[in-house]
C-alpha cells in the first residue's frame, strides 16, 4: 500500500511542479522561475541528506549532478510550453516523448528487444496526442512551436532518467542532492536578466517556490516508491501526471479542455500504461 500511495503522490507532485512552473513563468520569465524554484528545492533536499549522510559520496553526488544539469535544461522548455500552451496537450507529449525516447535508448544502445505491445502503445499515443491537439474554444493554442518546446523538455528529462539509473537505489538520496545542485547550477548559466520590469512585480516567486516545493516531494515520494513496489507499477500511476496536470490548469491557469482533448489524455494514459506493463 505504501508503493501505491507513494506512486500516486509522486504523479501528483510532478503535476503540481510543472503547472505551478509554468503559472510563474506567465507571470515573470523562465529564468526567474528557475532561479527560485531551484533554490528552494535545494535548501529543502540539503536539509533531508542530513538525515542519511552515509548515502553522499563523491561518485553519487557526481552522478546526480551530471543527470541534474542535464534533466534541469529541460525546465525552461517545461516552463514556457505550460505557460503559452494547453497543458492537456503539452503534457500527453512529454509523457509519451520521454517513454518513447527511452525505449528507442534502450533498442539502439542496450540491444534490447521491442516488446510485441510496443505498436498498440505507439498508435494509442499517436491517436491520444492528436485527439489533445484539438484546440478547445477558449483554450490556450496549440502549436508546433508548443510541440518542440514540450518534445525537447522530454528529451532532456529522459536523459536525467538515464543518468541516474547508475546510482542504487539504496544511494537515490545522496544523488538527489548532487542533482538539486546539478540543477542549481543553471541558474549560474542562465541567470535573470536585469532591468527587466515584472509586471506582476513579485507575485510569480510563491509559484516558483512553491513549483521547486513539490519537486523535491516528487523525488523523495518516487524513491519511496520504487523500494516498495514493482518499476512497472510505478510507471501505471505515473501514466496519470497528463490527467492529473490537466485538473490543476483547469483552476490554476483558467484552461478548459474539451470531450476530445480528455478522449486523448485517456488515450495518452492508456499508451503509458501498456509501456510501463511492458
Amino acid at each position: 500500500m505504501i508503493g501505491e500511495v507513494a506512486s500516486f503522490s509522486n504523479a501528483l507532485s510532478n503535476a503540481f511542479t510543472n503547472t505551478l512552473g509554468g503559472k510563474s513563468t506567465q507571470l515573470s520569465t523562465w529564468r526567474n522561475t528557475l532561479r527560485y524554484s531551484s533554490s528552494i528545492a535545494l535548501l529543502i533536499i540539503c536539509f533531508v541528506i542530513l538525515f542519511n549522510l552515509e548515502t553522499l559520496t563523491p561518485r553519487v553526488f557526481g552522478i546526480g549532478f551530471a543527470a541534474g544539469f542535464i534533466g534541469g535544461l529541460g525546465l525552461p522548455f517545461i516552463y514556457k510550453a505550460i505557460s503559452t500552451g494547453a497543458v492537456s496537450f503539452v503534457g500527453p507529449v512529454v509523457a509519451l516523448t520521454q517513454s518513447f525516447f527511452l525505449i528507442m535508448f534502450a533498442i539502439l544502445v542496450k540491444n534490447e528487444s521491442l516488446s510485441l505491445t510496443f505498436p498498440i502503445a505507439a498508435g494509442l499515443g499517436t491517436i491520444g496526442i492528436y485527439l489533445c491537439s484539438r484546440q478547445a474554444k477558449g483554450n490556450q493554442p496549440v502549436t508546433f512551436s508548443i510541440f518542440l518546446l514540450a518534445a525537447t523538455a522530454a528529451i532532456f528529462f529522459a536523459g536525467f532518467g538515464l543518468i541516474a539509473t547508475e546510482i542504487d537505489n539504496s544511494e537515490i538520496l545522496g544523488g538527489l542532492v548532487g542533482a538539486r545542485f546539478g540543477v542549481f547550477a543553471l541558474t549560474f548559466v542562465f541567470p535573470p536578466k536585469k532591468g527587466l520590469v515584472i509586471p506582476a512585480g513579485g507575485e510569480y516567486k510563491k509559484y516558483a517556490l512553491l513549483s521547486g516545493t513539490c519537486e523535491v516531494i516528487a523525488n523523495i515520494f518516487f524513491m519511496i516508491a520504487i523500494n516498495n513496489l514493482e518499476l512497472s507499477k510505478v510507471g501505471i500511476f505515473m501514466a496519470s501526471a497528463p490527467a492529473l496536470s490537466t485538473l490543476i490548469a483547469i483552476k490554476m491557469l483558467h484552461q478548459r479542455p474539451s470531450i476530445t482533448n480528455w478522449v486523448g489524455i485517456a488515450a495518452s494514459s492508456g499508451a503509458l500504461a501498456i509501456i510501463a506493463l511492458s
